[in-house]
């Protein structure tokens, strides 16, 4: 293939990552592979030729068989964000004490916010290996944050961002051994109104902004981002976030 730079976006299926999928074509810099376990999603692929989707559930094999399609293809993956997250479920909402975590329910937060994200990382790890350079973006929360955390609460959530900011850490010193040219980022993109707040999001305090408003942040801060080779914790304003 001539051109074989482009774009990925994990959780294509969600709020913000139809935005970016559309912020993207209409930019038209290069091809986007857009990836989600909703067949929904693909519907839309005739409308957008430089749209790839990708039906990909989130098993091991699934993940592997499209990174090796990748790195079969010699893809030069140039930004790659992963939208994946929950906050809350059907039976479950954030924990506001002690007396309401559920072993279960927290089992279910940590495999999607930490494990997924992280799997998909292990899984894309040779194409990024191959790449000429690559901004890799993850949505982390800035209620992940140790040191911000003044109010307590959200026992699950919290931890799983956490967690996920850690192990982000643990791959970006890893991947820079490797290529240097790959830069992690734990991003925070604010309040978006999307599916994930749910009923919680009656008692959040900060407005939320539009899922639309979301890509010109997420590639703003991304575009600035230095690549040095460590782990970038960030707001949707480029403001760091202490871990």
């Amino acid at each position: 293939m001539a051109n074989n730079s482009l774009d990925v976006i994990f959780g294509a299926g969600s709020g913000i990552g139809q935005a970016l999928i559309e912020r993207w074509y209409r930019a038209g810099e290069r091809r986007v592979l857009a990836v989600s376990r909703s067949i929904a999603t693909v519907a839309h692929s005739e409308s957008r030729p430089e749209v790839e989707y990708s039906p990909v559930t989130t098993s091991d094999t699934a993940l592997t068989a499209l990174a090796e399609r990748l790195t079969d293809a010699k893809a030069d993956v140039v930004r790659l964000v992963i939208c994946n997250g929950v906050l809350q479920g059907d039976d479950y909402r954030p924990e506001r004490a002690l007396s309401q975590l559920d072993l279960t329910a927290m089992r279910q937060v940590f495999e999607i916010n930490p494990f997924l994200p992280m799997r998909i990382l292990a899984a894309l790890t040779p194409a990024l290996k191959q790449s000429v350079g690559t901004r890799v973006a993850v949505l982390s929360a800035r209620v992940g944050s140790i040191e911000d955390n003044r109010l307590g609460g959200w026992y699950s959530y919290r931890g799983s961002k956490s967690a996920l900011n850690m192990m982000l850490k643990c791959a970006a010193l890893e991947l820079r051994r490797v290529n240097p040219a790959v830069k992690i980022l734990a991003y925070h993109p604010g309040t978006v109104d999307t599916p994930l707040q749910g009923p919680s999001k009656r008692g959040w305090r900060r407005r939320s902004s539009s899922p639309r408003s979301a890509p010109l942040s997420t590639g703003g801060v991304m575009s600035r981002l230095d690549v040095e080779g460590d782990l970038a914790y960030l707001d949707w304003r480029g403001e760091p976030i202490p871990f």
